[in-house]
């Protein structure tokens, strides 16, 4: 999924109705790349699911709980994470003192919710605080009154703490999130209903459903990116499955009807992203050298941006799922025996770099990333 974006008035080259007129010009002629979004199956993020699990076994050297959700690996619980009725919630960090032995019994049917996907050996990390998201609030059925976004700025949190003072949020509390920006009291009161609606079918599938089993799962990408992110500053989505088309205009329909409308199927028989530019090399050698800099610069929030450690860390990070990827397909051109010589040399180079030490210095990091981003770009250009 991409994000596109181009000087303009968004809407103005929408007509009224949603309708739109096909020019003689490139559809994609003006925009650039600003996000790209990539989804592989297989390996969809499981992070926001909701399971009805059952506890195998209690540790309570770790005061912690190894959940059997129906995966692989057993979940991990802490004790911070969970949540009981009748039971008082600690202080995030702190246990509260809470022992986990007295809270949990091996065999005991709980629901939770992952809030980490799981890595190499370890099993997901689950929490006993569900939340539901929805476009502009997050539900929280055990959660309690209205918390604002940190991102917004004052003065729109003050005006969105004005639209939903004495909101009637009935059982647990919600978050106002920062898509809500601009959202009126009509808004919330609508989704409130609709994410109420989803906790009810949540709850009877929990009581219908014999554990281990997967009660509730997140929406995928496409519906993800557009809950998240778009708004009225947007000019269209065009979307090039009628399954997926119809999914959001659901979700539209049930969350910010004013936006139904901007919603398209893409029918023309060139590709939608060809159409776009999006597929076009120069396009996404752009966006990844983009991001590779802004990660390296520390603009993800990571420690020691400019360190050396940093700068490991993030070149590793961009090239092994290219390495991962390329070899495990194994799609060498049929002819050109240099291309495996070329990926074994691009993983040796790649061997170095997640084993360097500490204390190396950073130029040495960067030439070994230089020498592998050239080998790829030679073996993909070929």
């Amino acid at each position: 999924m991409a994000l596109l974006e181009a000087a303009g008035t968004p809407g103005a080259s929408r007509p009224a109705g949603g309708a739109r007129k096909r020019s003689a010009a490139r559809p994609g002629a003006g925009y650039r790349i600003a996000e790209l979004y990539i989804e592989r199956r297989g390996g969809r993020s499981i992070v926001g699911n909701i399971y009805k699990g059952k506890v195998d076994n209690v540790l309570p050297g770790l005061e912690a709980a190894f959940v059997d959700i129906g995966l692989e690996k057993n979940g991990f619980l802490h004790v911070d994470e969970i949540v009981l009725p009748g039971v008082e919630a600690p202080k995030r960090g702190r246990g509260g003192g809470r022992k986990i032995a007295e809270l949990l019994k091996p065999g005991q049917e709980i629901v939770v919710q992952v809030v980490k996907d799981p890595l190499k050996t370890k099993g997901a990390r689950l929490s006993m605080e569900l939340t539901i998201a929805g476009r502009y609030l997050v539900y929280a059925p055990t959660g309690e009154g209205i918390g604002v976004s940190r991102r917004l700025e004052d003065k729109e949190r003050e005006r969105l703490r004005r639209q939903t003072a004495k909101l009637e949020i009935g059982q647990g509390g919600v978050i106002i999130r920062t898509a809500a920006h601009g959202a009126q009291r009509a808004d919330f009161e609508r989704e409130l209903l609709y994410l109420h609606k989803l906790h009810e079918v949540l709850m009877k599938r929990v009581a219908d459903t014999q554990a281990p089993e997967m009660v509730f799962q997140e929406a995928d990408l496409s519906v993800r990116v557009v809950r998240d992110i778009y708004s009225a500053d947007f000019d269209r989505a065009i979307v090039d499955d009628p399954k997926q088309h119809h999914r959001l205009l659901s979700f539209f329909s049930r969350t910010a009807p004013e936006l139904v409308e901007h919603v398209e199927l893409w029918e023309e028989p060139e590709p939608l992203f060809e159409s776009f530019g999006v597929e076009n090399p120069d396009n996404a050698a752009a966006v990844a050298d983009e991001a590779l800099a802004f990660e390296i610069a520390g603009g993800d929030g990571g420690g020691g941006p400019g360190s050396a450690q940093h700068i490991g860390q993030q070149l590793m990070r961009h090239f092994e799922g290219i390495a991962v990827g390329a070899v495990g397909t194994d799609q060498q051109p049929a002819g050109e025996p240099w291309h495996g010589q070329m990926l074994g040399i691009a993983a040796d180079r790649l061997s170095r770099l997640v084993q360097l030490s500490l204390d190396i210095a950073q130029g040495e990091i960067l030439k070994i990333a230089a020498e592998l981003e050239f080998f790829f770009c030679v073996l993909y250009a070929a």
